[in-house]
This record gives C-alpha cells, sequence and structure tokens, in this order.
C-alpha cells in the first residue's frame, strides 16, 4: 500500500480507496456467477445424456416395433396365399390335370403330410414319375413352377426310358413337389382364413 501511496496523487488514492470494495464485490460476483454457472450446468448435462439416450431407446424399439408390424402383415398375406388343408387333394387333382393337359403320364402321385416344428403350418410333399416326351415335360414342369406361390419343386431327375439311341424315346422325370398348407383350425391368437 505504501507504493501505491507514493505512486498515487492524493486524488488517485481516495478513488482507489473508494473503488476497492466495489472491485472486491465484482470479483466475488463473477465468481458466484461461475460457481453457480459450473453448479447448474453439471446437472442439466447429466440430464441432457439421460434424455438423448432414453429417445435413442425408444427410437429403436419403434423401429423394431414397426418391423414386427410389416413382418405381421407380410405373414398375413403369405397365409392367405397358402392353400387350406381341405384344399389339398384338389392341388394333387390340378398337378394330374396339368400333366394330361401337356401330354405327360403321372402314373400315380404319393403324398406325405408333416407338421412344421411350430405348428402353425403342414407340409406336403407330393412325389410322382412323369414320363412323356421332353419338349412336353419340359413345358409341364415349367407350367408346375408357375401355377402358383405355394408349389416349389424340391428335387428333379431325369432318364431315359426305352433304347437309349432311340431320339423319340419318352423320358422319365422323378418330381418331389413340395408345398404349405394351413391346417383346418385357425392358429392360436388368430383368425381362422
Amino acid at each position: 500500500m505504501d507504493r501505491v501511496n507514493a505512486i498515487l496523487s492524493p486524488i488517485a488514492r481516495r478513488a482507489f480507496r473508494s473503488l476497492l470494495p466495489l472491485a472486491l464485490v465484482m470479483i466475488l460476483a463473477i465468481g458466484t456467477a461461475v460457481a453457480a454457472s459450473t453448479l447448474f450446468q453439471t446437472p442439466a448435462q447429466d440430464r441432457l445424456a439421460s434424455a438423448q439416450a432414453a429417445y435413442e431407446t425408444a427410437r429403436r424399439a419403434q423401429i423394431r416395433q414397426e418391423a414386427a408390424r410389416e413382418t405381421q402383415e407380410e405373414l398375413v398375406a403369405v397365409w392367405a396365399v397358402l392353400p387350406a388343408r381341405t384344399d389339398f387333394g384338389r392341388l394333387i387333382l390340378e398337378v394330374s390335370d396339368l400333366a394330361q393337359r401337356d401330354h405327360v403320364t403321372i402314373p400315380g402321385i404319393t403324398y406325405t403330410l408333416q407338421k412344421m416344428e411350430d405348428g402353425l403350418a403342414l407340409k406336403a410333399t407330393m412325389t410322382f414319375r412323369a414320363v412323356g416326351q421332353y419338349g412336353a415335360i419340359r413345358e409341364f414342369i415349367h407350367r408346375l413352377e408357375t401355377t402358383g406361390p405355394y408349389l416349389f419343386i424340391e428335387s428333379l431327375d431325369v432318364s431315359r426310358a426305352g433304347r437309349e439311341g432311340s431320339a423319340n424315346a419318352p423320358v422319365v422325370f422323378n418330381v418331389r413337389v413340395v408345398t404349405f398348407l394351413r391346417p383346418d383350425a385357425a392358429p392360436a391368437g388368430g383368425r381362422k382364413a
């Protein structure tokens, strides 16, 4: 303080003494403002981070829910296209009629029905031999594949019937066709289609 008195004039010394408490109050106010800002800002940042995490969780849940809804709608559409268990006999007759239209002989059709693991659908397998000219069988196979969205050729092998050197010898195809059937009863929680 002696140095300040030596350097400053008497008016400056009086101004310095009167402004010193004001300067201390200002420094105290700035310190208090910084402390208060830190105390209020940290919890606000924590609340913001938790709100963002909750938003992301809710957004992911909504995306999963929308995907599940779309999958459910697709399953309902597929379920509606599948033939019913009671229509399987008609389906076998349609395959036989299709073969006759293409001049293909099917001596007999064997079939098996198998419950799927989930218990909702039945897997129906038709196995038969198709005998005829190659072009006719090729047309029959093409029509069989394009008949509906529910028939799948699981296996197909061919051999020539008769003499091997004959160009007009009939061809024998062993065919296994698979389809899935709706059971007679409606699935649990669903409606009968």
